[in-house]
C-alpha cells in the first residue's frame, strides 16, 4: 500500500528467521499475562464537577491511590463530546492515508521537519524496533496547520481544548497532594509546550509477536490517551507485564518520569509498551503535559531520591541515552 512505511525492505536484516527465538534482551520478551486484559482503576470526574464533598474526596483519594499504586488509571465522564473524538480519529486517519512519499517530504502539511516519524532508523534490533508511524505534533505548531476542506487544525484545536482541561483538572488533584507551591505550575498549566502523539500501530507482518511501540516511560508529567478497541496497550507491574483492557467511554491516563520526580517518588511512571494488533491497524492519540524546557524539576519531599534538573537538561540526557544505548534509562540517571 502507497501509504504505508517500507517496514520490511528498509530493515529486513533486523527481522532474521532468528528473531522468534531471539530473548536474550529483555525488551524482546513479548510475554504477557491476564491476556484477557487487567481493568484499571476508574475515576468517575463527574465526581469532583458535581458530586458531594464526600464525593469528591473519594474521587480524589482514588486518584492519587492509582497514581501511587498503578502509575495508570481511567477516567469516565470526563465531559469531553463523543463526537471530538470520532472526528479527531476521521482526520488522523486521513492524514496517515497520505501516500508515504508526502509524509516524509519536509514541511508535509506545513508541520515541522521532524514531525512525522516511523519505526526507528536507528534500531540494530528487534528491542528497538516500533512497527508504526506517529505525528508528532506540539501545540505552538497547531496554529500552522493548513485551514483546508479537511478541516484538520479545526479539529485539532477542538481536540487539544477538550484534552487540556482534563489534563489541568488532574494534575491540580495531584499537585495539591504534594504541597507544591501554586505558582510552580503556572507555565505547565498554560500547556504551550505540551504536543499530540497521533499514532498508527501496523499489523505484524514481520514476526509472531512485534513491538507496535518499544518498552518505555514517558518524558512527561501526565499522558492522557485515546485509544480505539483494538487494544494492544500493555504496563509493566510486579516484573510481569499486563494487557489493558480498552473501553469505550474511557481515557487512559498515566503518570511521566516528571511526576515521578516532582513527588519523590510517590507517583509512579510505569514501563509500558504497545503489542502490534493481528491483521488489523490500530489508532492511538496521546496527549502529553510538558513543561517549558527551562523549567526546574525539584523533589517535594525528604530525604530527596532525585537531585534537581531541567526539562531541558532530561530530555537531552534521554535523547543521548537512546543513541548509544538503544534505550532510554530515564530517572536513575538523577538519583541522588
Amino acid at each position: 500500500m502507497a501509504s504505508q512505511p517500507p517496514f520490511t525492505t528498509n530493515f529486513s536484516s533486523i527481522f532474521s528467521s532468528s528473531y522468534e527465538g531471539s530473548t536474550s534482551d529483555n525488551n524482546t520478551d513479548t510475554t504477557t499475562v491476564q491476556t484477557g486484559g487487567v481493568k484499571l482503576p476508574v475515576i468517575d470526574l463527574s465526581h469532583l464537577i458535581n458530586g458531594e464533598e464526600i464525593e469528591r474526596e473519594r474521587c480524589v483519594k482514588q486518584m492519587v491511590e492509582a497514581a501511587k499504586e498503578w502509575g495508570f488509571f481511567q477516567i469516565v465522564n470526563h465531559g469531553i463530546p463523543k463526537e471530538v473524538f470520532e472526528t479527531m480519529f476521521l482526520e488522523a486517519k486521513k492524514l496517515f492515508d497520505h501516500p508515504f512519499s508526502e509524509k516524509v517530504r519536509e514541511n508535509f502539511s506545513d508541520l515541522s521537519k521532524n514531525c512525522y516519524r516511523w519505526g526507528n532508523p536507528k534500531a540494530t534490533s528487534p528491542a528497538q524496533y516500533s512497527l508504526s508511524e506517529a505525528f508528532h505534533i506540539t501545540l505552538a505548531e497547531i496554529s500552522c496547520l493548513p485551514d483546508d476542506h479537511n478541516n484538520l487544525r479545526t479539529t485539532i484545536e477542538i481536540f487539544v481544548q477538550e484534552m487540556s482541561r482534563a489534563a489541568q483538572m488532574i494534575c491540580e488533584i495531584l499537585v495539591k497532594k504534594l504541597k507544591v507551591n501554586s505558582n510552580y505550575f503556572e507555565n505547565i498549566r498554560e500547556l504551550k509546550n505540551s504536543f499530540l502523539r497521533l499514532n498508527k500501530y501496523h499489523p505484524r507482518v514481520l514476526g509472531s509477536e512485534v513491538f507496535g511501540l518499544v518498552p518505555h516511560t514517558d518524558t512527561s508529567f501526565l499522558t492522557i490517551l485515546s485509544q480505539d478497541q483494538i487494544g494492544g496497550l500493555e504496563l509493566k507491574k510486579n516484573g510481569q507485564w499486563i494487557r489493558v483492557k480498552p473501553s469505550s467511554d474511557a481515557l487512559t491516563v498515566n503518570i511521566g518520569d516528571l511526576f515521578q520526580a516532582l513527588s519523590n517518588g510517590l507517583y509512579q511512571s510505569v514501563r509500558h509498551r504497545v503489542i502490534s494488533p493481528v491483521n488489523i491497524e490500530r489508532l492511538s492519540i496521546a496527549f502529553f503535559v510538558c513543561p517549558y524546557p527551562e523549567t526546574e524539576i525539584e523533589c517535594f519531599g525528604n530525604p530527596k531520591k532525585y537531585r534537581r534538573f531541567s526539562f531541558r537538561e532530561y530530555r537531552e540526557q534521554s535523547e543521548r541515552d537512546v543513541k548509544e544505548t538503544g534505550d532510554k534509562v530515564g530517572l536513575s540517571r538523577f538519583l541522588i
